[in-house]
């Protein structure tokens, strides 16, 4: 019976733990309900005990389930790098990946995590590519870019997409704005503000407040981050960044926590790739973030 189990089954029961609910799960993967409750059902029955147990506000791993999740996980990225390995043919071969960031600035934990997978992969020849896309998926359409990380507040649902760490948007300012001695600051008090946002951001920025809340006036600029920072710190308007970037901000600005009705705005960051992506780097960097920085 173990045997008939698909491999597509165990990556569905490690979405449903993650989601902490099979009608999120099925969402997420893109599967009917009930097809997802089914395979679920049949693994238990396969494995002899229950994996899940079942709740009102959803599922939750029972303790044998625990042990098997942590072991599936395990094995799962230990089989993503045999066939890595096996694709590659050479394990030393020098082999390149390309890592895109639309929208919100590539944070500095996922250049940190850049920086930590070059030097524990140092065959893998990694190329930094900041675009801005009006959609997330975009950053995917050509053949330029490998896999992005992507700054976003929800989902796209799919198995080709990694949740990694979360984050709180803050607001950068002028040293010298009247709210710039202010440690949080309300979405409602930017109104008459000028918001600086790089192409792409006001996409993601209506995703992470919400299409009730009425945002300043936007200008979008064709800049880097550092240079979009920069016209902040010369009174040219506020910007966004995450709050672990706080200690970024160049002279002459300030960052501020930034709350929706005494709220948080939180924002998470995605890996996210295509599934007909053939470059073998690109499991090896989507085992990496997944062994260490998946939430």
């Amino acid at each position: 019976m173990r045997s008939s189990i698909q491999l597509a089954t165990f990556n569905y029961a490690l979405v449903v733990a993650e989601e902490g609910s099979f009608l999120r799960a099925a969402r997420r993967a893109d599967i009917d309900h009930s097809a997802l409750s089914r395979r679920i059902r049949d693994l238990e029955y396969a494995m002899g005990t229950r994996i899940f147990h079942r709740h009102p506000r959803g599922v939750g791993p029972t303790p044998a389930g625990e042990r098997f999740l942590d072991r599936l996980r395990s094995v799962l990225l230990d089989l993503d790098n045999t066939l890595t390995l096996a694709g590659t043919g050479v394990k030393d071969e020098q082999q390149r990946l390309s890592i895109g960031s639309n929208g919100l600035t590539l944070s500095a934990r996922a250049l940190d995590a850049v920086i930590e997978f070059g030097q524990c992969h140092p065959n893998v020849t990694v190329s930094l590519i900041e675009g801005s896309h009006p959609e997330p998926r975009a950053a995917l359409v050509g053949t330029e870019v490998d896999v992005t990380v992507t700054s976003s507040a929800r989902s796209n649902g799919g198995p080709f997409e990694l949740r990694l760490w979360k984050d709180t948007l803050a607001v950068v300012l002028g040293s010298r704005h009247p709210l710039a001695s202010r440690p949080v600051i309300e979405w409602s008090e930017l109104d008459q503000e000028t918001l600086l946002v790089r192409r792409g951001e006001a996409f993601l920025l209506a995703d992470a407040v919400g299409s009730s809340v009425q945002p300043p006036a936007i200008v979008e600029h064709y800049v880097s981050a550092g240079t979009l920072l920069r016209l902040v710190g010369n009174g040219l308007g506020v910007a966004l960044i995450h709050h672990g970037d706080a200690n970024s901000v160049p002279d002459g600005a300030v960052c501020c926590k930034l709350r929706i009705r005494s709220k948080q705005i939180q924002i998470c960051n995605f890996a996210r790739w295509r599934p007909d992506n053939a470059n073998p780097a690109l499991p090896i960097f989507i085992a990496f973030l997944r062994d260490r920085y998946s939430s």
